[in-house]
């Protein structure tokens, strides 16, 4: 198999608690990034904007989504679940947010509103290619798509450039690990795929 097809297969999401305490280079991430942006973008827009926080900020994240989790704690189990969060996300030793930028007042979403999808699914694809970037590194990461950005706090929290036309397409942690994860398997692919190059009309 080829480097891209073993980093494909063996991608697995690592959570956070496993991440030994040593954060990768940051160079390594933005490195990773330039590469990761090169993906199918229709009408070039360029609509993903990147947050790759420090350790501080990090800690901030943990703790929103900690009350998040918690809602207006007065359910016991979700309190101890906020606190079990916090403390995993705020421990994490690296994390970038990733989110779509799609001004819908502009011109070209007036004349085209397939472009707020096609934007969003750029930043998919975007998210998936630093996924495998970060593999091939031997960077273990977990895209997350938990809703702290529904904390009042989080544009401050994180620096947010333009809370009105961003939208957060998801929280990757990553970091080192030595956890073995296993493969999984899926449904052969003839259930899902109708294939008429391989018979006739």
């Amino acid at each position: 198999m080829s480097d891209l097809e073993k980093s494909i297969l063996q991608r697995r999401t690592s959570k956070p608690i496993h991440f030994s305490k040593l954060p990768p280079d940051p160079q390594v991430i933005r490195s990773c990034l330039e590469f990761a942006r090169n993906a199918p973008n229709h009408h070039r827009t360029e609509p993903a904007r990147f947050y790759l926080l420090d350790s501080k900020r990090i800690q901030k994240v943990g703790k929103l989504f900690g009350e998040i989790v918690a809602q207006d704690r007065s359910d016991p189990q979700l309190i101890e679940r906020g606190k079990k969060k916090a403390n995993e996300w705020g421990n994490a030793p690296g994390l970038l947010i990733v989110t779509c930028h799609t001004d819908r007042t502009s011109e070209l979403v007036q004349k085209k509103p397939t472009v707020i999808e096609e934007d969003y699914a750029t930043c998919c694809c975007i998210c998936q290619n630093l996924l495998l970037l970060l593999e091939n590194k031997g960077i273990n990461t977990k895209w997350s798509t938990g809703r702290v950005w529904e904390h009042s706090k989080f544009p401050e929290t994180i620096g947010l450039s333009s809370a009105e036309h961003e939208r957060v397409v998801g929280l990757i942690f990553y970091g080192y690990s030595q956890q073995k994860l296993s493969g999984r398997s899926l449904l052969p692919l003839s259930d899902h795929l109708k294939d008429y190059t391989c018979s006739p009309e």
